[in-house]
C-alpha cells in the first residue's frame, strides 16, 4: 500500500484515502479558528481603544478591518445597513447611535456574513467545481 492509510469498505474495495480526509478536515478547522480569532482580536482591540460614547475613528477602523476579512460579502451587509437606515429615515427613525453595542452588532453581522461566505458557500462551490472537473475527465 506504500504507506497510505486507506479505508476499506465491507467488500474489501478501496474507499477514500483517510489521510487526505483528515488533513482536509484539520485544515478546515484551523482556517476557521484563525479567521474567527482574527475577527475577535479586531473587536477586542476596538474595545480596548474605545474612547467614549462616539468614537467614530475607531469604529470605522473596525468596520474596515471586518469588511476586509469578510470581503466581498461585507458589501452586502453594508448595502443592507444603508437600505435599512434609509427605510427607517422614511419613518423619522434612525439606526442606533454610535456606541459599543452598535459597534458590536455591526461586527457580529460582518462576522456572520464572512463566516457564511468563506466556510459554507465557498467550500460548496469548490466541491461543485471539483465534481464537474472530475466528470469531464472521466
Amino acid at each position: 500500500m506504500g504507506g497510505r492509510c486507506i479505508s476499506r469498505d465491507i467488500a474489501g474495495k478501496n474507499a477514500v484515502p483517510l489521510r487526505s480526509s483528515i488533513v482536509r478536515k484539520t485544515a478546515g478547522i484551523l482556517g476557521r479558528t484563525i479567521w474567527l480569532a482574527t475577527c475577535l482580536t479586531a473587536l477586542v482591540y476596538a474595545y480596548k481603544g474605545y474612547q467614549g460614547s462616539s468614537d467614530w475613528k475607531l469604529e470605522e477602523g473596525l468596520a474596515f478591518e471586518m469588511m476586509a476579512l469578510s470581503f466581498p460579502a461585507s458589501f452586502l451587509v453594508v448595502a443592507a445597513l444603508v437600505l435599512v437606515g434609509a427605510g427607517l429615515g422614511l419613518f423619522g427613525l434612525a439606526l442606533p447611535a454610535s456606541s459599543r453595542p452598535e459597534m458590536t452588532a455591526t461586527w457580529f453581522l460582518l462576522v456572520v456574513a464572512g463566516y457564511f461566505q468563506w466556510f459554507v458557500v465557498v467550500p460548496r462551490l469548490l466541491r461543485r467545481w471539483r465534481g464537474k472537473n472530475q466528470k469531464e475527465k472521466s
